[in-house]
């Protein structure tokens, strides 16, 4: 083995060790998110099959070798994609991704024993990575309305991946069935250098994201109240004041409603607090019911509420705190739940 091969081979072996310690401690430290999770095994994987690219001399059966590196790289392929999946909640893939990863295994296990054809062989793999990349890079981008900076970077980061795949996948078609030596030694010196830039680039871009998506909770943590999951004050004043600069800005109208319930600490004192948190919960869905997506619904003090309405005039945000009052009044809560 060429002693440059050897050395990306090792370094390939220690990141992908290091990339599953880093996303296990995301998985344990930060919620326990199963994405995190399936990308830490994926991982895990990756560093057992560099180590066996590495010691490719322990095998004297070719055939076990190009089976075992890429059924293990298979196994990473689909434990990477169902953490895209699993964070996305995306609906574009099935629940079960094994029966896709067992046929293109089969499919390799008839072009390596039954009917052996090297092109084909050295090729499904690629083939296999560049499908599943789009497909994540998809996932990324169609996740929310406006998707941030860094998922945008990280499915750009995917596709690039995908077409330098998509290319070596051209290369190994080329060598035939029999590997024909000079396409062999093109095929090889792309794959050591592409494959290994794509794998740590991609890499780095999805454990961006991930602190990306921490940042965003610990963004909606502060300015979210805890128990009624409305806007908090601080999430009040923030929101408002954007919707209030909004409306300056284009000269539309805006309106405010403030409510509260009445007599809280009598039912504090007379049912207790489980009661009176259950009564903030109730209130809160109630005037939560039916908003637009540009209405702004926040609990600014301890039972006391507050609800922007953008684009509403005086006459018809009486008429929505009318209703409100209406439905509150025919919505009695339920003790009996309350422990």
């Amino acid at each position: 083995m060429e002693s440059q091969v050897y050395y990306i081979l090792v370094s390939m072996v220690f990141t992908s060790a290091a990339l599953a310690v880093i996303f296990f401690l995301a998985w344990k430290n930060f919620g326990r998110k199963l994405y995190a999770l399936s990308w830490s095994i994926a991982y895990a994987v990756g560093t057992v099959q560099w180590f066996i690219d590495l010691h490719s001399s322990w095998f004297e059966n070719r055939q076990v070798y190009s089976l075992i590196g890429n059924g293990l790289a298979l196994v990473l392929i689909t434990l990477i994609v169902r953490g895209h999946a699993q964070r996305t909640h995306s609906k574009l893939l099935p629940q079960n991704l094994w029966p896709f990863s067992g046929a293109v295994f089969l499919g390799l296990v008839w072009v390596t024993v039954v009917t052996p054809h090297t092109g084909i062989r050295n090729a499904l793999i690629p083939v296999t990575v560049c499908v599943v990349l789009f497909l994540c890079a998809l996932m990324i981008i169609r996740h929310r309305e406006q998707s941030r900076p860094i998922e945008w970077a990280t499915a750009i980061s995917m596709i690039l991946f995908a077409v330098s795949q998509g290319i070596a996948a051209g290369m190994a078609m080329m060598m035939g069935p029999d590997g024909e030596p000079s396409y062999r030694t093109l095929y090889t010196n792309y794959y050591f250098m592409a494959l290994p830039a794509g794998y740590i680039m991609t890499s780095m871009f999805v454990i961006l994201m991930l602190a990306s998506d921490l940042s965003e909770e610990m963004k909606s943590l502060a300015v979210r109240d805890q128990l009624t999951g409305l806007l908090n004050r601080r999430g009040f004043t923030e929101y408002g004041e954007n919707a209030y600069s909004l409306a300056r800005r284009n000269n539309s109208e805006l309106s405010i409603i403030m409510a509260d319930i009445d007599r809280f600490k009598y039912i504090n004192d007379k049912f207790g607090h489980a009661a009176g948190d259950s009564a903030l919960k109730h209130f809160a869905r109630l005037i939560s019911e039916d908003r637009r997506k540009e209405d702004i619904v926040a609990r600014v003090g301890g039972e006391e509420f507050a609800i922007v309405l953008p684009g509403t005039n005086l006459r018809d945000a009486m008429a929505i705190a009318d209703q409100l009052c209406r439905t509150v009044g025919a919505s009695p809560m339920d003790l009996t739940s309350v422990g």
